[in-house]
């Protein structure tokens, strides 16, 4: 496992190919998060509870929506058992609540002044460019994690 976070292994040069061109990709992209004019309002630790779990992880699901058969480190194929997670870099302030809880404070002014759920999220996307993005088992993900 020590491998994937080596910049000049194979697993890492693929998983940093998926997050390139996210520029081009943000300028193109209509999903309703990236658009919508919603705001939020709260404390910096209630908005980033709330857009950490269901919000921030499925817009990584759907914006780097790559296809892939099989786990980048154990190449286990992917069926109805075996299912493929993407995976953030372990790497120190590279996991998704990191990455979002810096989009968050960039935008945060005080806990009464609303802020645009769509700039904290371009924001939150704009910060994966060059981290690698690993596809991987759930057994690796687990492994990984640790």
């Amino acid at each position: 496992m020590d491998q994937i976070n080596n910049n000049d292994s194979e697993i890492y040069k693929n998983a940093i190919k998926r997050t390139e061109h996210i520029y081009i990709k943000l300028e193109k992209s209509k999903m309703n998060c990236l658009v919508s004019d919603l705001k939020l309002v709260g404390t910096e630790k209630d908005i980033l509870a709330h857009l950490k779990g269901g919000p921030s992880k499925n817009l990584i699901n759907s914006f780097f929506n790559y296809t892939t058969d099989k786990c980048d480190f154990c190449k286990i194929a992917k069926d109805k058992i075996v299912q493929l997670d993407r995976a953030h870099c372990n790497k120190l302030n590279c996991d998704r609540a990191s990455l979002l809880n810096k989009s968050i404070k960039k935008h945060f002014i005080d806990e009464i002044t609303p802020i645009k759920v769509k700039d904290i999220l371009n924001d939150f996307i704009k910060f994966h460019n060059e981290i690698p993005l690993f596809i991987l088992c759930k057994k690796c993900h687990r492994e990984y994690d640790k």
